[in-house]
């Protein structure tokens, strides 16, 4: 029979636990001994993972619904923190930028400040900014200063692009590799990016839960380098050793091209397959530098060493996009460690 170590004596619900992010962030937060509440809008297949990440009775699984505001108050009213990761990268026919990035977190945080919520950490995106060209990051911005209006005290978390197993960034290029004789890239491929490996954007948001000295701060997680987005896809294609390179493709032909895909998702009544890279927010994304302002709080501020991206076993995921498949004893660094003792 398990036992928890530990009793934080905090009790939090979180808002986006199923997404690739949220999971981790679950992980961590039980992991040091708080009561997770977690709304979700999937089934129980989809969630299932989660139940395990706990003690007997520590997950507590609920239904709601984003403009249920009745459902989201019972979610958070028997909690002291509460975690937003809710997001979405592309519009459908139910759900636009502003109904997700916006007025949810504004309802959300109204509900919070009404219930007595004391704290409430709200994730954003690095990049959120009022005049940005992608509608993505546009309500991002929107949705940052709509929680500040409503609860002052809020924590906002940016984290830059993640990468990680279930990453929808590094992830593209490899599944590019795969379907086309070259993987495109937007324009020249010059714009800047501070990756950051999931696990440690979960766990500086522990560590903001654990220490209240983080309220009303902002603060930017990015990793330790910058690099070009073409230095980031011939990063992948060496590491899943493929013979093909980038092709630079003008953004206005990547914007015509996601047009129809794009149409469809705002009026057909069934989900539809989402073409990962295929997105008029993830192109017009791609004009604009997501790199970490120097006078910004981040992992250092919060006492964490972010772990360096070209590590092993960071982009050991990508292995799956290798043509000879995933093997045993094929990690990047074993490889490099043949390739030496060879050369000698």
């Amino acid at each position: 029979m398990g036992f928890l170590m530990t009793n934080s004596g905090i009790t939090c619900t979180v808002f986006g636990s199923t997404g690739f992010l949220g999971r981790y962030v679950v992980h961590h937060v039980a992991k040091s001994g708080s009561r997770m509440i977690l709304p979700t809008r999937c089934s129980e297949n989809d969630r299932q993972h989660l139940k395990v990440m706990g003690d007997l009775g520590q997950i507590v699984q609920l239904d709601y619904g984003i403009r249920d505001e009745e459902t989201i108050r019972y979610a958070v009213e028997r909690s002291n923190v509460v975690i937003n990761m809710v997001g979405r990268e592309w519009e459908t026919r139910n759900f636009s930028f502003e109904d997700v990035n916006v007025t949810f977190p504004k309802k959300l945080a109204e509900i919070c400040a009404d219930v007595g919520v004391r704290r409430l950490v709200h994730v954003s995106a690095l990049g959120a900014e009022e005049d940005h060209p992608s509608a993505y990051y546009r309500s991002k911005a929107a949705g940052e200063a709509a929680v500040r209006e409503a609860f002052p005290s809020a924590t906002i978390v940016r984290p830059a692009k993640i990468v990680g197993v279930e990453d929808r960034f590094l992830n593209i290029f490899g599944e590019h590799s795969r379907k086309y004789p070259a993987v495109p890239i937007i324009d020249g491929g010059d714009t800047k990016h501070q990756p950051v490996f999931v696990d440690d954007v979960a766990v500086a948001i522990r560590q903001i839960v654990h220490d209240e000295l983080t309220s009303g701060r902002t603060y930017e997680l990015a990793g330790n380098k910058v690099y070009t987005f073409d230095e980031l896809a011939k990063m992948v294609l060496k590491t899943i050793r493929t013979r093909k390179s980038t092709a630079y493709i003008p953004s206005f032909i990547m914007k015509a091209l996601s047009c129809p895909h794009e149409w469809l998702l705002r009026r057909v009544p069934f989900p539809m397959p989402t073409p990962l890279g295929l997105t008029r927010s993830y192109i017009d994304a791609q004009s604009r530098d997501y790199v970490k302002r120097a006078d910004s709080l981040g992992f250092s501020d919060l006492g964490i060493e972010p772990n360096n991206i070209e590590n092993g076993y960071v982009l050991d995921y990508l292995r799956s996009f290798r043509a000879g498949g995933y093997q045993v004893g094929d990690a990047p660094w074993e490889h490099e460690e043949r390739d030496a003792k060879l050369s000698a």
